[in-house]
């Protein structure tokens, strides 16, 4: 199966200031494997003319959209996120620091495919917090009653069930806890035991206290990225204790 076969799955990006995280993201998604099977919509802050221009200067197709005014993480989010339900009814979305390795992008079109008809699951996510000893787990996955923000995706009809609660200026609560805390409900996330997705963000991130910090809780160096082996083409659902990195248990 080819994937995005149905070409009803783009990618979007939120965009804001950081150009150094922008470029490293951007490169990695265009060497994700399958890259050009996927349209990609930008949402960009009109605060970085470097970040914008990097947007514009991606792949086609692609389409960015500049706001005419700064308007903050989670209204930027929102307008990210219904442009592209606004034309397909699957997205995957990425952050300007989260950094997809070679298959995210067919890691995610199995995901959405696996789980469309499961309504139990709201998302699949890229990112673990891989332990060293679980790398050898290259093609399972598990399920958490969980949302994480990083490198994820979802389906038109999850998308609906909690756009009507999204949270408005930065002042007021973060849209990925409000979420994983009130609209996502008992729903879960389905990600891989080897991670897909590399957190960047030590530098300038709202929620990031330090790089110690960021290093401490957030970066992993065990990724598909860093860990030789074989290509995945299909992923398969283990029992969540098989791992020790559930985030219930490490919520960074």
């Amino acid at each position: 199966m080819t994937t995005n076969e149905n070409r009803n799955t783009i990618v979007v990006m939120t965009l804001c200031n950081r150009p150094d995280y922008t470029r490293r993201v951007l490169d990695a998604l265009a060497a994700c494997d399958d890259s050009e099977q996927f349209p990609v919509a930008f949402s960009c802050e009109p605060v970085n003319r470097e970040v914008i221009m990097l947007a514009k200067a991606f792949r086609q197709p692609s389409f960015v959209n500049v706001g005419k005014k700064k308007v903050g993480c989670n209204v930027n989010t929102y307008y990210a996120l219904a442009t592209g339900f606004g034309e397909y009814t699957r997205v995957i979305a990425l952050e300007d620091d989260t950094v997809p390795g070679k298959d995210f992008l067919r890691f995610c079109d199995w995901g959405l495919t696996q789980y469309e008809n499961d309504k139990s699951v709201f998302s699949i996510s890229g990112y673990q917090r891989t332990p060293q000893a679980e790398v050898g787990f290259r093609n399972a996955v598990v399920r958490e009653r969980w949302f994480t923000p990083w490198g994820w995706a979802t389906w038109l009809d999850r998308w609906e069930s909690v756009r009507s609660m999204w949270p408005g200026d930065d002042n007021e609560i973060s849209w990925d806890t409000v979420i994983d805390k009130m609209t996502r409900g008992d729903r879960h996330e389905v990600r891989p035991m080897l991670a897909r997705i590399q957190n960047i963000g030590a530098v300038g991130g709202v929620h990031v206290p330090s790089a110690a910090w960021h290093a401490a809780n957030h970066y992993n160096p065990y990724w598909i990225d860093t860990v030789p082996g074989i290509r995945c083409d299909e992923w398969h659902e283990v029992p969540a204790v098989t791992t020790h990195a559930l985030r219930k248990d490490h919520p960074c």
